[in-house]
């Protein structure tokens, strides 16, 4: 079974198979097999992170990810394949074998590192996703604000509309009251800070 999602990406579940040629540029496979993290590439808010991480990795390695709630490490896939050193950070033992096994058979799993808490990931990061509740991203914006490194990037999904609002104040205050640009896509949102500062 395959999947297209955003088109720099192709995803399949067994082993990796030439992606269709439709695209002006080359996909890169991501290996996803069936398991219980979260995460095989069909939802809307990991399109949005697949299409953030196209968009604005830094595009000269080395360069380092934090991908907090990491689930199946789809995104952590996806950073690997575009030169990235990876944490990723998922309190769910059984989701971090899942994704531990999708980072072999995707050939990256010398380029992640799994932890289980967050002060695990040693900073600071050029970009920092986190694809997780709204609850989650509140309860660890200053960690995660604190994992930036200067000029840094912060995309945070796995919210709704409705949501944007109170997240925006609460990283906009450790952020130096910068505001992000917001990304839709059905119901679902993605905020992204570029060039992000902290404050104080």
């Amino acid at each position: 079974m395959s999947r297209s999602v955003p088109p720099r990406w192709w995803i399949t579940a067994t082993t990796p198979i030439p992606a269709p040629d439709i695209s002006p540029y080359r996909r890169l496979t991501l290996v996803v097999v069936p398991g219980p993290g979260f995460g095989d590439g069909t939802h809307p808010t990991t399109h949005l992170c697949l299409q953030a991480l196209a968009a604005l990795a830094p595009r000269e390695p080395p360069w380092r990810m934090l991908d907090f709630g990491s689930g199946s490490g789809v995104l952590s896939l996806g950073a690997a394949l575009l030169g990235a050193t990876v944490s990723a950070v998922e309190i769910d033992a059984r989701a971090v074998a899942h994704a531990e096994q999708n980072a072999r058979a995707t050939g990256v799993s010398d380029r992640i590192r799994h932890a289980r808490k967050l002060d695990e990931a040693r900073g600071p990061f050029h970009l920092v996703i986190a694809n997780i509740l709204r609850r989650v991203l509140l309860d660890h914006a200053d960690a995660l604000v604190s994992h930036l490194a200067p000029d840094a990037t912060l995309v945070l999904s796995g919210v709704m509309s409705t949501d944007v609002p109170e997240l925006t104040a609460a990283y906009a205050r450790r952020l130096g009251g910068s505001r992000p640009e917001v990304y839709a896509r059905e119901d679902w949102r993605a905020l992204v800070w570029r060039k992000a500062v902290r404050s104080g």
